[in-house]
């Protein structure tokens, strides 16, 4: 008669006891006990990496192109736009900015008179009319030599604003531009200034 070893033995129960486990295991699988079923481990939760854009950053990407329509429709309005007839008059809101001096070009310094339409000025050309016959209009008109700044043309003055070269002087010539306003006080009180002159528009 053989004997087991105990050694065999040992391995014999321990085998045993694993499938029994087993079995077990497969039977509360399968039982339908909530309690006492295996469960499938939850999926884990992902994050998403979809950038998002807060309100403000929208804001601040769309000001530049804001700004560069705004300055674009500026611009438009200088070259062609109508001209609202305004007091003439010097003003730090009309002085020539940077979209101004980079845009157009700069005719350089010149002396200005003013004048309107009455006989002290105008003597015997006291119509009303200018060169161009367009009625003489205050904060459009500025008379020319016209061999610097043709008729027609669109100028920029620093300090006062854009005009249109619609009239000529006989004292007006070279580097002088005579600013129609709207009495003879009015001239008189502006007297004589200097200022930067830029061609908007040519004729």
């Amino acid at each position: 008669m053989r004997f087991l070893s105990v050694k065999t033995i040992v391995r014999g129960a321990s085998a045993l006891a694993l499938c029994a486990s087993l079995s077990l295991g497969t039977a509360l699988a399968y039982s339908g006990d909530p309690e006492l079923a295996y469960t499938t481990p939850a999926p884990k939760a992902t994050t998403s990496t979809t950038a998002t854009t807060t309100p403000a950053q929208s804001v601040k990407a769309a000001a530049p192109v804001i700004a560069a329509s705004a300055s674009t429709d500026r611009l438009q309005q200088l070259i062609s736009g109508e001209i609202v007839t305004r007091t003439v008059e010097k003003l730090d809101a009309l002085a020539a900015d940077t979209q101004i001096t980079q845009n157009f070009k700069n005719l350089g310094s010149f002396r200005l008179s003013f004048y309107c339409t009455c006989e002290k000025c105008c003597g015997a050309y006291a119509t009303g009319l200018t060169k161009s016959g367009t009625t003489v209009t205050e904060g459009r008109t500025i008379a020319v030599d016209p061999k610097v700044i043709p008729l027609g043309s669109r100028v920029y003055i620093d300090g006062y604003g854009v005009f249109i070269a619609e009239d000529v002087g006989s004292a007006i010539k070279e580097n002088k531009i005579d600013i129609a306003v709207g009495n003879h006080e009015q001239a008189l009180k502006l007297g004589i200034d200097e200022a930067t002159v830029y061609l908007v528009a040519g004729a």
